[in-house]
This record gives C-alpha cells, sequence and structure tokens, in this order.
C-alpha cells in the first residue's frame, strides 16, 4: 500500500501526546500530514469516512488506566472504510492499563483497521518540582524511538497489498476493562468539595491563559479567576500553562495520593510499540 495521506486526530492537554505524534508522522513521512488538535471541544468537527487509503493516526494520554471519558465519544464518532489506523496512548510512568486496547476497539467499531499500535511515555500531568515523574520525557531518545516506529510503519504498509494484509491481531488488554476507581472517587468527592485546581488571587496576573488552554471551558476570569468542578477533568493544564504559578491543586486527599504516586513511578520505564 502506498500510504498518500496521514491524519494524525490527537487530545493533548499538556502538550505531550501532541509532540509525540508529529515525530510518529516524520517518520512515516508520507507526501501528506495533517494534524487535528481535538484538544478543545470547539475544535472537534465532524468527519467524513475516511478512505481505505487514508492513514489515521489517533492519539489521547491515559487517564486513571482508560482513554479519557472527554474525549472518548468523539472518537466513537469517527468512522473509517477499513482505514488503516494507528492507535497510539501516552501515559505517565505508572501503566497503561486498558488504555491501548480501548482505543483499539474504538477505532475497530469504526470500521478502521488497525495496522500498528503504541504506548508511549511522558512527563505526568501531576509531576511537580519536589515530586517529579517522568520529568523532560519524552526525552531526546524518546522522540528517536518515536521516529523509528513511524518508519517501521510505513515499511510495513508499503510491504502490504492492504489494510487487511497489514492489521494488528490485537494489543494488551483487558475486556471488561479496568474500572477507573480514582476518578469514581474524584465524582463522589465532588459533592460535597470542588476538588479543582485552585487560584491563588494575589499571585494571579489575570492573564487568561488558563481560560484559553482549559479543554473543557471549566474556567472563567471575572473579577477573580473560577472554575466549574462538573466540567474539570483535572488535566492540569491550567497549571502547566500558568505564568506565575497561581494555579494550583491544594487538596490534602491529593497531595496525599500524587506522594504516593510519586513512590510507585521513580522507575524509568520504556515505550511499547506493536507491529
Amino acid at each position: 500500500m502506498n500510504i498518500q495521506t496521514v491524519t494524525c486526530i490527537f487530545f493533548s492537554p499538556t502538550g505531550t501526546t501532541k509532540t509525540i505524534v508529529e515525530h510518529i508522522a516524520q517518520g512515516i513521512d508520507a507526501e501528506k500530514i495533517e494534524m487535528v488538535d481535538v484538544t478543545k471541544r470547539s475544535d472537534r468537527q465532524k468527519w467524513n469516512v475516511f478512505s481505505k487509503d487514508d492513514l489515521v493516526i489517533l492519539a489521547a494520554p491515559v487517564y486513571y488506566g482508560r482513554i479519557p471519558e472527554e474525549i472518548l465519544p468523539y472518537f466513537a464518532t469517527l468512522k473509517g472504510r477499513q482505514t488503516p489506523v494507528v492507535p497510539v496512548v501516552v501515559y505517565g510512568n505508572r501503566e497503561y492499563d486498558d488504555a491501548l486496547k480501548e482505543l483499539y476497539d474504538t477505532a475497530v467499531d469504526g470500521d478502521f483497521v488497525p495496522v500498528a499500535g503504541g504506548a508511549f511515555i511522558a512527563v505526568h500531568s501531576y509531576s511537580t518540582p519536589d515530586r517529579p515523574i517522568a520529568e523532560n520525557r519524552p526525552d531526546k531518545n524518546d522522540l528517536q524511538k518515536a521516529e523509528a516506529f513511524g518508519i517501521d510503519i510505513r515499511k510495513k504498509m508499503e510491504a502490504s497489498e492492504s489494510s487487511a494484509e497489514a492489521a494488528l491481531s490485537n494489543v494488551p488488554g483487558n475486556v471488561p476493562y479496568k474500572v477507573p476507581e480514582n476518578l469514581n472517587l474524584i465524582k463522589e468527592a465532588r459533592k460535597s468539595i470542588p476538588f479543582t485546581p485552585e487560584t491563588d488571587q494575589e499571585t494571579c496576573i489575570q492573564c487568561g491563559q488558563c481560560v484559553k488552554t482549559c479543554p473543557t471551558e471549566a474556567v472563567f476570569l471575572d473579577e477573580t479567576v473560577t472554575t466549574d468542578r462538573w466540567q474539570c477533568i483535572i488535566c492540569f493544564a491550567c497549571i502547566k500553562n500558568c505564568p506565575t504559578g497561581a494555579r494550583q491543586m491544594n487538596d490534602q486527599n491529593f497531595t496525599r495520593a500524587i506522594s504516593h504516586l510519586y513512590d510507585l513511578c521513580r522507575k524509568r520505564k520504556e515505550f511499547e510499540v506493536f507491529l
């Protein structure tokens, strides 16, 4: 198969998933590469059916062992016509659990044919200077390997007569998928407390960056910055992009949980790819 068009569709609140996808696409080196950022709800366009001559990279970070609830329904609207697809998940050095399997199955349900898949490492969204988790990743080595993965995808497709011939039979994961217990605890806690990032009004310069970067439009700026607890997905995009550090997650239960996560995730993990 000669793949002329690669369409990269990705959800990437803190930008690391986007970076990895860009390097995979560079390795594939198709005649046309289209980057489609669907992080913000307003950017999620309706697509016509993809053809069998396209190749789609479908990518998302792992939240609580699963594909984020915010983006999975949108991914399910995408339709192929036996279109080759590469599901990619990005996680913060803990585990990717059933996320890659969930993305693989969602693609299959849309009449896509997975021809490769990958689970890559990036700095954890909850990483902090005093509790660094996968700090500075993806690093140069990660990105070189992401590009090499793209080269291998291209070679596989060139050696195959059809997407069916190139099909990847499965990826790791369980069905039924992992229950996101910590996410369910957060939802329950929000019945009584906000459980969202907070703003230090003394250091906030009201630049609006948190409003701009929030994928769910949960952050509002009037005289002060406020957050809608029911829309916030705790992606930490607002924290990572705040120029003064005014946005922080201060809940003590959350802080204890992140300290435990830091203890569990100190050993460097490497990416996994499936061809």
